[in-house]
């Protein structure tokens, strides 16, 4: 299959399914030149973390809404080192659908970026010592400091991109001056990646899906901790928890692929 909808009208929340459907969606990215490509030089690169079977599942959902829509409104929230937003950019070349593209990051660390070895002892230390770092790091709060924006850059121009045509807000999607700029806009696809905390999490949810058209979808990461499967990593238990509230305001969990759950407004 390699129509969204198929997937969606098939799909049941199961182990079994959830199983083949991250191995399956493991094996069509690989089938896909370009998205092999793609994938194969972040992981080479360590430019960001996910499973390879995601490429296949934003290629599904782009040609979805392009072929819906003729343009795709996207908004990542929670950048890293531009691994999606990439990827976006390379779907829209790639497959000649006009795309806008959002995106907000402090593009900042948490912790210093001194050698493994230095790191390795603060941090013993930090949890040891500090039940706040232990709470950040189990919530997978804790990024190096590092120039992100040039690390992005680089990456969109490895891939013949523009880094410039995406709409950038730098800082923290609870800031208030990135929310009231964001709050007339709307979106097809919203990509929820950022706070792991359950209250960051939940506060996403509800500051973002308004901004969401009907018929759009949202992505949540890290968000299949309930879920059953035996093959992938099921990411955090706050986020999880947080993704409770999600189908109470209008939405409805059409797809699950590894951690990542697809969610569409009713």
């Amino acid at each position: 299959m390699t129509d969204l909808r198929e997937y969606i009208n098939a799909y049941s929340n199961t182990a079994k399914n959830n199983d083949e459907i991250h191995q399956g969606f493991t094996q069509k990215t690989n089938e896909i030149s370009f998205l092999k490509k793609h994938r194969d030089h972040i992981e080479n690169n360590k430019l960001g973390f996910g499973d390879r079977a995601f490429h296949f599942m934003w290629y599904l959902l782009f040609k979805e809404v392009g072929r819906e829509k003729g343009k795709v409104d996207v908004l990542e929230i929670g950048v890293y080192k531009g691994q999606v937003i990439s990827l976006i950019a390379l779907l829209s070349k790639e497959l000649q659908i006009p795309a806008a593209i959002s995106a907000i990051s402090p593009l900042e660390g948490t912790v210093s970026a001194n050698s493994l070895f230095n790191n390795r002892i603060v941090n013993k230390i930090r949890r040891t010592f500090s039940a706040a770092y232990r709470k950040q790091e189990k919530e997978g709060n804790v990024y190096r400091k590092e120039n992100y924006e040039v690390i992005i850059e680089k990456l969109f121009s490895s891939f013949g991109l523009n880094f410039s045509s995406i709409n950038l807000y730098k800082g923290y999607s609870n800031d208030t001056l990135i929310l009231d700029s964001l709050k007339n806009k709307d979106f097809d696809l919203i990509y929820i990646d950022g706070d792991h905390s359950y209250e960051g999490v939940k506060k996403d949810i509800l500051n973002f899906t308004p901004n969401l058209r009907k018929g759009g979808f949202l992505v949540m990461d890290d968000a299949s901790w309930f879920l059953p499967g035996n093959v992938f990593w099921k990411g955090h238990e706050e986020v999880s928890k947080a993704c409770s509230i999600i189908e109470g305001l209008g939405f409805k969990n059409v797809l699950n692929v590894g951690h990542n759950r697809i969610y569409q407004k009713l």
